[in-house]
């Protein structure tokens, strides 16, 4: 049975290993960078006043490359609350910057990056974590730390990122007629210009459609409630993945898809991860590194290589204790091993010195390319030399303790120290700065579902209690979106694809040949161009669900300008040539229906020439039936 009040007690109480969670920093880190990369191979569609030619008030190019580092930075846990600070800044100035290109996992973003600059995410496997045990230990004492954390650490980002997003969603899912009538999945996936790989394999099949459909509104309805109950995790984090590996496959979205995956992980249970380190170890390590146990220089390097070393690859050992049990060590005395560094590989081969390190970087492993790098003949000839000077001013010592400067250090203050008051520490102020978070995002996201469409229906805008929340909402919403990731999830409904019947295919003429401009392919799927916020720019809000003649033209300008800077072609009068295909939006299941979309011809729709700086557009005349009128798409326009 599971225990509601425990459940509750053990959210903010309980402490774990910090292992997933570094775990988590990593791959966070790594999917922001992508994404990140994506924004700046595209910044001047994205982000230039006029695309190509001014930058506007702000040039985000600058900012992207110290946000390359930053990213490194968070990877690697170097300086991290420094780190997840400028992360979290730089991330508010270049999502909410990204105004024509607003993309729903950008507030998940900015959400998380909030979240990062409070966690202890740096206590396990990174550079600050190897900088605290330098400063603390000492010759004798191997300072330890603290790989307990608060579990609420994990589960909020989940909470945030997750929960909130499903549980909002599932009010705006209920609300249109495609989710209730279990196609929810099925006409995303059978649209061309939505999904980049043709699944009519399943697609075809309905009952599985409409099951996966309705499926999806019931787990996103219920995790919110289940996924605190440790028992439940395992089961809901796999469910979660599976459908996100499933977005990975159909939608050109990979960075949303492996984004939440890498959150869906935080939901593994601490013994996976401890399990997880210990079964890619060693049971025997293969490279024995022999070191001076009275020099502070030599124990700072053990600590440096017990830190890297994640398969216990080297056994480090001191000279003095050792250097008689090691056959291959009798035939040297003790003051002559002290002298150097040395190693000795699993077939029993003696190194010293610098080759000792080259060795040492075998076994550690994943920094194998460091050895090659090192073996190089300018390399290897600077690195000895260099080890060289460093050894003989460790030598020039006596080699006893006292005669080395260690400076003292006081350890650092515990998390549960008191300080001014009883009960005022480290520890219980988290709990409670977690618990004012928690009811903080969760009290915003409810308000924001009060007032959305679905909840409006149940309490008219005209009811008194709907004053206070209509207020404040329309006061700070651009703050709570921008800054805190709190805002709508319209995922994927069917205002998307309403009267949506019409895409366009676009190629360069060279003068000989036509080439296809890799945004919408052959088959009307996104072509190389079309991922995330770009995909979906172009998808629905270029092309739109009604063609609007205006809208199109300014919003094809970018495109048509990437493509030439792209192909670096620098000609001033180029020609590209449309294509329309007409297709259907169903409103009901039909087998085959996105082959049938696929299969349907390209028409010729016109044409457009770059004379100087400017393109001029030339619709044939049965183009120019099909755009709409102005005036629905005026707020556009603005």
């Amino acid at each position: 049975m599971i225990n509601l009040s425990s459940t509750c007690k053990e959210i903010f109480n309980n402490k774990v290993d910090a292992l997933g969670l570094s775990v988590f920093r990593v791959l966070y880190a790594i999917v922001l960078f992508f994404e990140t990369t994506q924004l700046f191979k595209y910044r001047h569609i994205v982000y230039d006043k006029n695309s190509f030619v001014s930058v506007g008030e702000i040039d985000v190019t600058f900012i992207f490359f110290f946000w390359f580092i930053i990213l490194g930075m968070l990877m690697l846990g170097l300086f991290t609350r420094f780190t997840t600070i400028v992360n979290y800044i730089f991330g508010v100035i270049i999502f909410s910057s990204a105004n024509s290109f607003e993309y729903h996992i950008f507030y998940m973003y900015v959400g998380v990056n909030f979240l990062l600059m409070f966690m202890p995410i740096s206590r396990v496997f990174s550079l600050d974590s190897l900088c605290q045990k330098l400063k603390y230990s000492r010759v004798g004492f191997d300072y330890k730390i603290d790989r307990k954390i608060l579990e609420i650490n994990y589960l909020i980002v989940v909470f945030s990122a997750i929960a909130l997003v499903y549980f909002d969603s599932i009010f705006q899912k209920i609300s249109s007629p495609m989710w209730r009538s279990g196609l929810g999945l099925w006409l995303p996936s059978s649209l061309p210009m939505v999904t980049w790989n043709n699944a009519s394999t399943m697609l075809n099949q309905e009952w599985l459609m409409k099951f996966l459909g309705y499926f999806v509104l019931l787990f996103e309805g219920c995790f919110i409630f289940l996924f605190w109950f440790k028992k439940l995790r395992i089961s809901l984090m796999l469910i979660g993945i599976f459908f996100h590996i499933g977005i990975l496959v159909l939608y050109p979205i990979p960075w949303f898809a492996l984004s939440v995956t890498a959150v869906y992980l935080l939901m593994l249970p601490e013994k996976f991860w401890l399990q997880l380190s210990n079964s890619i170890k060693y049971k025997k390590s293969n490279y024995l590194f022999l070191y001076d146990s009275e020099s502070p220089l030599c124990n700072k390097v053990v600590f440096v290589i017990k830190h890297f070393d994640i398969f216990n690859g080297v056994n480090c050992l001191s000279v003095q204790e050792n250097y008689r049990k090691e056959t291959s060590l009798q035939q040297f005395s003790e003051e002559k091993l002290l002298t150097n560094i040395h190693g000795i590989d699993n077939k029993g081969n003696l190194f010293a010195g610098y080759d000792a390190y080259v060795q040492l970087f075998k076994y550690l492993i994943y920094t194998y390319p460091l050895k090659l790098f090192m073996l190089m003949p300018g390399i290897s000839l600077v690195g000895k030399r260099l080890y060289q000077k460093i050894a003989f001013k460790r030598v020039k010592k006596s080699g006893i303790v006292e005669n080395y400067s260690v400076p003292v250090y006081h350890l650092p203050v515990s998390e549960t120290d008191d300080f001014l008051v009883k009960g005022w520490n480290k520890l219980n102020l988290s709990k409670l700065f977690w618990k004012f978070v928690f009811l903080f995002l969760l009290l915003f996201q409810c308000m924001l579902i009060w007032i959305s469409p679905t909840g409006l229906k149940f309490f008219p805008t005209n009811f008194s209690l709907n004053k206070i929340p209509l207020y404040f909402f329309n006061n700070n919403k651009d703050f709570l979106k921008n800054y805190l990731g709190i805002t709508y999830h319209p995922v994927f409904l069917e205002s998307h694809f309403r009267d949506y019947n019409h895409i366009l295919k676009i190629t360069f003429f060279d003068g000989s040949k036509e080439h296809l401009v890799p945004l919408l392919n052959e088959k009307g799927m996104p072509g190389e161009y079309l991922k995330g916020e770009i995909w979906s720019n172009f998808t629905f809000s270029v092309i739109s669900p009604l063609l609007c003649k205006s809208v199109m033209e300014k919003g094809l300008d970018p495109y048509l300008k990437l493509y030439l800077s792209d192909k670096k072609i620098n000609a001033s009068n180029v020609d590209f040539n449309f294509y329309i295909k007409e297709i259907e939006t169903a409103h009901h299941w039909e087998k085959d229906f996105l082959q049938r979309q696929i299969d349907k011809p390209w028409k010729y729709a016109g044409s457009c020439k770059l004379t100087g700086f400017t393109f001029n557009y030339y619709w044939n005349d049965s183009t120019k039936l099909l755009f709409t009128n102005e005036i629905k798409y005026s707020h556009w326009l603005k």
